[in-house]
């Protein structure tokens, strides 16, 4: 297949409902399946038991398995079915006659709508993993377990958004592992991957759950970080350089970390290509100089400095 599947204005508006509910916040997510769980069940006590709302009560349930996974689905299903019971009576089917319904058919009847919509929410949970699995895949490098490039290069935004909100200072960084080659040709493809694991494992423990850090393809790195308005970004990128060169001493080889970063105002971070390109230039001009520091770069690339 050279083109993606066409796709009807339907799907089109169902993908969007998706990307949307995917980025909700538990706690967003428990406030949707609350006032879901009580207008239907305000809807149920009005219109009587003669009128099923299972199909309210139902997307409820999967709303509650596609956002907050499996286990929160079935309880939501299992309370669901406690309150519709309740109001229209145990085992009670819409347009059944009731009369003569023994406790065993009432119990069954019971349990089989449970079963039934457990067995749903599993489904929608089951295809909610597996959508978060692909995108995980597509966006991870399998060897450091770190974003790739076009990950990183599609949430700077994201991160750029975070730091115009709390007028933070974006810090984007480029790395490149010194010496890395000749641990290859030496030791071989397992001690190199030894040390790109070192390396980003390293870099992953000093970020926040906002920041970005990334492996653009062999031994080159990337990072971007919102840095809060009482820290100093050049601080912050010095220090950075300092623990990943520890991280790479310890691994006993050859190996040390050029860097190049730039310190930007957060509204500018939508212009990500030219942030990126100022950073390797940053990086580039560590390897000319003598590899193994720090430069950074403040907007533009005449206004460099060499970090101490």
């Amino acid at each position: 297949m050279n083109a993606p599947p066409p796709q009807s204005a339907l799907i089109k508006a169902m993908m969007r409902s998706f990307r949307w509910t995917t980025q909700l916040h538990p706690r967003q997510a428990w406030l949707g399946v609350g006032a879901g769980l009580l207008l239907v069940t305000l809807l149920d006590w009005l219109t009587g038991p003669m009128m099923s709302l299972t199909i309210g009560y139902l997307f409820v349930d999967c709303f509650a398995a596609w956002t907050l996974r499996e286990r929160a689905g079935i309880g939501v299903v299992l309370f669901s079915v406690a309150i519709s019971s309740a109001m229209n009576g145990f085992g009670y089917i819409p347009a059944v006659d009731q009369s003569g319904l023994s406790t065993t058919v009432a119990i069954w009847n019971t349990a089989t709508r449970a079963a039934a919509a457990i067995m749903i929410v599993l489904m929608v949970a089951t295809l909610r993993h597996s959508i978060d699995s692909e995108r995980w895949r597509a966006s991870t490098d399998y060897l450091t377990r770190s974003l790739n490039g076009g990950a990183f290069r599609s949430q700077i935004e994201r991160v750029a958004r975070i730091g115009r909100r709390r007028g933070a200072t974006l810090l984007l960084l480029y790395m490149d592992l010194d010496g890395f080659k000749a641990v290859n040709d030496r030791y071989g493809h397992a001690a190199g991957d030894d040390v790109l694991r070192c390396f980003a494992d390293e870099a992953r423990a000093r970020m926040r759950a906002d920041d970005l850090f990334a492996r653009l393809g062999g031994d080159e790195f990337c990072a971007c970080l919102a840095i809060e308005r009482e820290a100093a970004p050049e601080q912050v990128a010095e220090s950075l350089h300092a623990r990943l060169s520890d991280a790479l001493r310890a691994t006993g080889y050859a190996v040390t970390c050029s860097m190049g970063a730039v310190v930007i105002d957060a509204a500018a971070g939508d212009d990500t290509e030219r942030l990126i390109a100022l950073a390797d230039e940053a990086m580039l001009e560590v390897k000319r100089n003598g590899k193994n520091a720090i430069r950074i770069a403040f907007d533009t690339p005449v206004q460099m400095r060499r970090a101490a």
